[in-house]
């Protein structure tokens, strides 16, 4: 287990280390914010000094929302004066909520923090996707879109009807790790997720660290974001481009050029049934893969632009896109985070970047005591040991197997409902988090 000092010492490799010193008998909210305000002190330059809210309680505040379970602004207002004896006023609060200088904070604050815990997450031991070498070092990302309640006094459509608000996320596949893109629709405004994708991307892309021009980003989507020739610029690009992987559609009409060989011996490629070059009228040729789930027979057909990996390799990737609809889950089910908390764009823009920022301290600080305390959820990696003996026996009963990479792929990705309870109880009680670590150690290795 590492120690503090050690972690100290290689502060200039690791520039994620903005957990407080362990002697210090931190409280257990100032140790969980302590990335977020790391990032906030050394990267941030839209901070200034703020009399009423300053940045730092801006960005507690927020994500304390998100994990607080208030059921509406005032809610939380005053569950912060009757629970924390907070001063916070109102005015002041949904003030902050339609600041555009807020908003680029943390959008700034959120990417650091992405970036820093990637590195920090990325090592061998931590990647997810470690077990494809092909793609150390290579982004993944999934790519969604998220829907919530509108707040109560949105602005309606021309036909008088509210419009639900929207926005695009992606999640990185090597480290569990949340971004917001952009917002898509709301305020009385319907729009297309494809077009605010094709419009964002590029920004996104080029503010990603340096990497090799023969391993572009990999984007999986669902096949809503197909767009043939988008993609053809996407793959033509050499400093900011990507290549895609999706499902088919049956109105999908490919011609066949040639069909690539794959080595039937790797276990990557247990199920495939087909790999075709094909093209599109005024596309670039891609790649038409057929795949049988060797556990349920369900067939399934992938779409891609990325032509040297193999095809096995493609569809995993592409179930593996479920991930980020399991972190949308945690935010609606396990959150509770279900409605706008004010109109306009600015105020959906900020809550959606405090839904990832979020997301990422739990991602970061489950990781933090993993690595700092030997702490894992235990349950989760039993519960699914129990599901996976189960579906062999049933696979087995039909004469089919479960894929092998199921056993050797991590087998947590999902936060538990417990772990994030045990954190809103302990922050809430304001317990240091030496007190708090038998709590926590408790919570995720049982089920209550």
């Amino acid at each position: 287990m590492a120690t503090y000092a050690s972690r100290v010492s290689a502060i200039n490799k690791d520039p994620l280390i903005g957990y407080l010193d362990l002697q210090q008998n931190p409280s257990l909210r100032d140790q969980f914010f302590a990335p977020l305000i790391h990032v906030l002190e050394n990267y941030s330059r839209q901070k200034i000094d703020c009399r009423e809210i300053s940045d730092a309680d801006f960005l507690r505040l927020g994500c304390w929302r998100i994990l607080s379970l208030a059921q509406s602004g005032r809610d939380f207002i005053q569950q912060q004066q009757e629970v924390f004896d907070s001063e916070l006023k109102r005015s002041s609060f949904f003030a902050t909520l339609h600041s555009g200088r807020r908003r680029n904070l943390l959008i700034e604050c959120s990417w650091q923090l992405y970036l820093q815990g990637s590195r920090e997450l990325c090592r061998q031991s931590d990647d997810l996707l470690a077990t494809f070498t092909e793609l150390k070092g290579r982004p993944v990302w999934a790519v969604d879109g998220h829907q919530i309640a509108h707040a109560c006094h949105a602005v309606k459509d021309r036909k008088g009807k509210h419009v639900a608000p929207n926005s695009l996320y992606l999640l990185c596949l090597h480290t569990g790790l949340l971004q917001n893109l952009s917002p898509v629709q709301g305020n009385g405004i319907y729009r297309h997720e494809m077009p605010v994708f094709r419009q964002h991307l590029p920004h996104w892309l080029q503010k990603q660290p340096q990497r090799r021009k023969d391993q572009p980003p990999i984007l999986v989507l669902d096949p809503a974001f197909v767009d043939k020739q988008f993609w053809t610029r996407m793959k033509m690009l050499h400093s900011a481009g990507a290549v895609m992987i999706t499902r088919t559609t049956g109105n999908m009409k490919p011609e066949v050029y040639s069909r690539f060989r794959w080595d039937l011996e790797k276990p990557i490629n247990l199920g495939i049934q087909g790999d075709f070059r094909v093209g599109f009228d005024g596309a670039v040729a891609m790649r038409w893969i057929k795949y049988v789930d060797p556990e349920t027979a369900e067939a399934y057909e992938f779409l891609t632009t990325e032509m040297h990996l193999p095809p096995g390799l493609i569809a995993w990737l592409y179930l593996l896109r479920w991930r980020i609809e399991k972190v949308f889950d945690t935010g609606k089910n396990k959150l509770l985070e279900t409605k706008a908390w004010a109109t306009g764009e600015v105020a959906q823009a900020i809550q959606a970047h405090f839904l990832a920022v979020t997301h990422n301290l739990l991602v970061l600080f489950r990781h933090y005591l993993q690595s700092e305390y030997g702490i894992e959820e235990r349950k989760l990696i039993q519960k699914r040991e129990h599901s996976m003996n189960q579906r062999e026996c049933r696979a087995g009963e039909e004469g089919r197997q479960i894929h092998p990479l199921h056993r050797e792929m991590p087998s947590v990705v999902q936060l538990s409902v417990q772990f994030i309870r045990t954190l809103r109880n302990q922050i809430s009680q304001n317990n240091s988090l030496a007190a708090s670590i038998t709590r926590l150690t408790a919570m995720l290795h049982a089920y209550l």
